[in-house]
């Protein structure tokens, strides 16, 4: 086989094997333990007790955890880390109120009460968490 020729084809394999290897590595919200249970009896739950009611509990998850019931008796959880760059502490989600969406103060990412995002950048659901609600203790089981 002719040299230059073997030399072209060398070149085109590298080429093709160069464009084949993107990187897919995006940053990830990492896997927290999570199980908690509230007693949405108590006054800090109360916002918990009416359907599209909304709360953030901060203490578990890995950046916090949105709570919303999103029909009589059915929950939904998130974690609050903004799926554009959840290991950068800033992209913490808070609820504006004003329009009743997760936002991130960083990168202005808005998230609807079911995880998904309305604005980016952020194209990546929430981190969600299985919820399992009690009507005789009035409790709210959230885990992983």
């Amino acid at each position: 086989m002719d040299t230059g020729f073997r030399s072209i084809l060398v070149l085109f394999f590298l080429v093709l094997s160069a464009g084949s290897c993107s990187d897919d590595r995006r940053d990830v919200v990492p896997n927290v333990f999570v199980d908690v249970t509230l007693n949405l009896n108590l006054p800090t739950y109360q916002a918990l007790t009416l359907v599209n009611g909304m709360l953030i509990y901060p203490q578990a998850g890995y950046r916090g955890i949105f709570i919303h019931q999103s029909a009589f008796q059915e929950f939904k959880a998130f974690d609050l880390a903004c799926t554009q760059q959840p290991s950068e502490p800033c992209h913490t989600l808070g609820i504006d109120t004003a329009i009743l969406l997760l936002q991130c103060p960083c990168c202005s990412s808005l998230f609807s009460a079911d995880g998904f995002p309305a604005r980016g950048p952020a194209t990546y659901a929430l981190k969600s968490y299985r919820t399992y609600y009690s009507p005789s203790a009035n409790t709210l089981r959230i885990t992983n």
